[in-house]
């Protein structure tokens, strides 16, 4: 599975990211489409990057191409409704308060089996470059992530020309996959298949609408470190209270220019009496 992640990251030049991606759990496609938008500011992907992945997993679910991109932390009617964190103030003795951080557990949700009988999918032209540059890396004692990167930025730097043999050769794969799969929908097993997913459809939503939970990459700052949880199926509620000070109490309100000057009228007037009372003590 994370050959296919692989070829997703590099086709978007999101490549860069995968280290960190495979590191937090998110190691196979049906853990990425769940992903959220506070998992992307935790993995620290960029706008624009961020906006291409979300869009393969638009399309993947069925979403038109042109149709406008919604947040992964939104959902429709027939999608599962949670709240990543909710943030709450409470008084605490002494005038502070503390934030509690409360982090849901995501509900489960099933995929229906793959069809093993059904002609394996072309490669693209991106798989096909990957596997001949891997031959090519072959004894450098690289990672599966390095290699990743290397592939990826190769590929962005290829010309238009120099990109064209591997697109001829997927496209005459893709051809032959498309000849298959019209041979193989005429079969009992394709028949077979259908059915379960008509079945599984009806119990579980539609297949294009159910995917696999992710470990829900959460962080949460503290002055002294960085915390990264994770939720699977069974995960449960996890509660973080961080102390706050209060604000400082209010001072006095600053006088008006009015008040300052019968202020300081009255100021003179106690100095005037003080200075009559010395007055009539040293006469006596």
């Amino acid at each position: 599975m994370t050959e296919l992640l692989e070829t997703i990251f590099g086709e978007l030049g999101i490549a860069q990211y995968l280290d960190a991606f495979l590191e937090q759990g998110f190691d196979t496609w049906e853990t990425i489409l769940d992903i959220t938008e506070s998992d992307l500011d935790a993995l620290g992907v960029k706008l624009g990057h961020r906006r291409k992945l979300q869009r393969r997993i638009a399309n993947f679910r069925g979403v038109a191409p042109d149709a406008s991109l919604v947040s992964p932390t939104q959902s429709n009617a027939e999608e599962v409704k949670f709240q990543d964190a909710v943030k709450t103030e409470s008084p605490t003795p002494g005038g502070r308060g503390a934030i509690t951080v409360v982090v849901t557990k995501r509900k489960y949700r099933r995929h229906p089996k793959p069809d093993e009988n059904a002609p394996e999918r072309p490669p693209s032209a991106y798989v096909l470059f990957s596997n001949k540059m891997r031959e090519e890396l072959k004894g450098r004692n690289l990672s599966f992530a390095e290699i990743a990167k290397l592939v990826g930025v190769n590929w962005q730097n290829l010309t238009a020309a120099e990109k064209e043999p591997f697109e001829s050769q997927a496209q005459a794969i893709k051809d032959k996959y498309l000849s298959d799969l019209a041979v193989y929908k005429q079969t009992p097993e394709y028949r077979k298949y259908q059915a379960y997913l008509k079945e599984f459809k009806a119990k579980h939503g539609s297949p294009s609408q159910v995917y696999h939970t992710p470990g829900s990459l959460l962080a949460h700052q503290t002055p002294n470190h960085h915390q990264y949880q994770h939720h699977g199926a069974s995960a449960h509620h996890v509660k973080q209270t961080f102390p706050t000070h209060a604000p400082p109490a209010p001072g006095p309100p600053p006088e008006s220019p009015q008040q300052g000057r019968q202020n300081a009228s009255l100021d003179g007037m106690s100095a005037l009496l003080k200075a009559g009372e010395i007055v009539d003590r040293s006469m006596q």
